[in-house]
């Protein structure tokens, strides 16, 4: 565990990530085609200096396409950003990570077109620096903001749905039952351009961020993700029910979820035999 770094010149406080992943098969698929990576791989100072990078990627194609071309993305999102972004100190973070994220998607994409005949997969990513908060998707995988009672969506569903109900075609109600609600317009590995959607936030200590794919958030409601972050006792845990309650919901497709908890203090140690699988890290403030 990192030792933890103070800047007492800072006017703000030091943030705090607590995070978990977990991933699972669903009730009915005999694959997971899910893939996901959490930022523990690099050393705190990679960390501490470039941001916590957490990806997401879902899986499409059948005959294992799907599964090669998320373990793809994951693999290329996390080594690109890395090696392209530099330290922040002097220069913008929200500018920098939009930067160094964006290229990383994009060769991804060539990396999935080169390993894939026909496979595609979407992608949810997010990096966290400081109190800054980068997201960007291709697809419908979701990042969501967890604020003060509120959860909001940051992503954007690269859906036909989507763009019915933008279109004033059908309301978000139908759209949740629509039968083409899983045709996507964009995906990696579907050619060689991608409409990267991107937002930014600045963090406070009591968000939650969780990132997912459909096989989540298309079987639990917005009130009940709420209700579970809102209640769970650590990330893990939140993730554990989330899943838990999607499998009851019928399962029809793979589950994935990355959940990061927001603090202001170092928090509480969680269950020692997860410790070394999620652990709580500082975010470290620079000068």
């Amino acid at each position: 565990m990192p030792e933890e770094t103070q800047n007492p010149e800072s006017a703000k406080p030091v943030l705090y990530f607590r995070y978990a992943g977990l991933t699972n098969t669903g009730m009915i698929r005999e694959h997971n085609e899910d893939a996901y990576k959490l930022p523990m791989d690099a050393d705190a100072g990679t960390l501490a200096s470039k941001g916590y990078l957490y990806v997401l990627a879902d899986g499409m194609g059948g005959h294992q396409k799907g599964e090669v071309a998320s373990a793809v993305t994951i693999e290329t999102v996390n080594s690109e950003y890395y090696t392209a972004v530099t330290p922040f100190e002097g220069q913008d973070p929200v500018e920098a990570i939009s930067e160094a994220l964006s290229n990383a998607i994009e060769k991804a994409n060539s990396q999935v077109l080169n390993a894939t005949e026909g496979g595609g997969t979407t992608v949810v990513a997010a990096v966290l620096y400081d109190d800054s908060l980068v997201a960007m998707n291709v697809g419908d995988s979701r990042a969501y903001l967890l604020r003060d009672n509120q959860l909001r969506q940051l992503s954007k569903d690269h859906s036909l749905v989507r763009r019915l109900v933008e279109m004033g075609k059908i309301s978000e109600e139908e759209a949740l039952t629509h039968p083409r609600r899983n045709v996507l317009y964009q995906a990696l590995g579907q050619g060689s351009d991608v409409e990267i959607h991107i937002s930014s936030e600045t963090l406070q200590a009591g968000d939650v961020v969780i990132l997912c794919s459909d096989g989540l958030w298309g079987e639990v409601t917005e009130p009940e993700i709420k209700q579970v972050l809102q209640q769970s006792s650590s990330p893990f845990e939140a993730a554990r029910q989330l899943i838990d309650k999607a499998n009851a919901s019928g399962g029809a497709d793979n589950i994935t979820a990355i959940i990061v908890y927001v603090f202001n203090h170092k928090p509480a140690p969680s269950n020692p035999d997860l410790d070394d699988t999620h652990p709580s890290l500082p975010a470290v403030r620079l000068s």
